[in-house]
């Protein structure tokens, strides 16, 4: 399976890509009777706006529509909050005070799928004070670049950044967003890096530093408003 996203150019530390998406938003489109009212929590976006420049949420309002120590920590929880909202910052807090995020260009539609873009990408903060992230971009191809499951949080490639992952084997069918068994807790996070996603500037191979995994005390999800109201 999987939804091939043409291959693009963005700008990122002389990286030159345009982003690029299908935005075909309707796969595993819950019905609207069965999906709970936008609601977005009234906080300050923790990261720059240039953040997003080179993306399709340039110069948009962006929200914050999730927040696990306000709206659960499950899977179930991150998902009621962000399926149908379109592309996403992602931005997690660990219990080191670690900040860490990623951009997700596709959104979440619960499709136990995965899709292949070069326009996602991860992003850390160092501890030396300053406002703009480090960005880690998609390496080895396009493939596999975001996973999109019922039962887990955000993942990004099969190993890069890990955040909730199903407790329970997906084994590619579709396995509906009110499954009960093995379901995700986004406190919890991993990572290897270097071959979906670049290794930190200091050579390390987990987003984390010197671990591969974090615990983490937040998460919260930023999304446009505007684009979540088509559905």
């Amino acid at each position: 399976m999987g939804c091939c996203i043409a291959n693009s150019l963005f700008h990122f530390h002389g990286w030159e890509r345009n982003p690029q998406s299908l935005f075909d938003w309707n796969i595993g489109k819950r019905n609207a009777a069965d999906r709970p009212q936008p609601k977005y929590h009234d906080i300050d976006l923790p990261f720059s706006p240039s953040l997003v420049n080179n993306t399709f949420l340039k110069g948009r309002e962006l929200k914050c529509c999730y927040r696990g120590t306000i709206d659960g920590f499950s899977a179930t929880n991150f998902h009621d909050c962000c399926d149908f909202k379109g592309p996403c910052v992602i931005v997690g807090y660990t219990n080191n005070t670690f900040k860490f995020g990623a951009f997700n260009p596709e959104g979440y539609r619960s499709t136990d799928d995965y899709y292949d873009t070069f326009d996602a990408f991860l992003f850390y903060w160092t501890d030396n004070g300053t406002i703009d992230p480090i960005i880690l971009p998609k390496v080895g191809g396009s493939g596999a670049a975001l996973f999109d499951y019922a039962r887990g949080g955000p993942q990004f490639g099969a190993d890069g950044l890990l955040i909730g992952p199903p407790l329970a084997p997906v084994m590619g069918g579709f396995a509906g967003p009110d499954t009960n068994s093995g379901i995700g807790d986004l406190r919890q996070a991993k990572s290897r890096l270097g071959l979906s996603y670049a290794k930190r500037a200091d050579g390390k191979e987990s987003i984390f530093g010197e671990e591969p995994k974090a615990t983490l005390e937040e998460v919260q999800v930023f999304c446009s408003p505007q684009i979540a109201s088509l559905y």
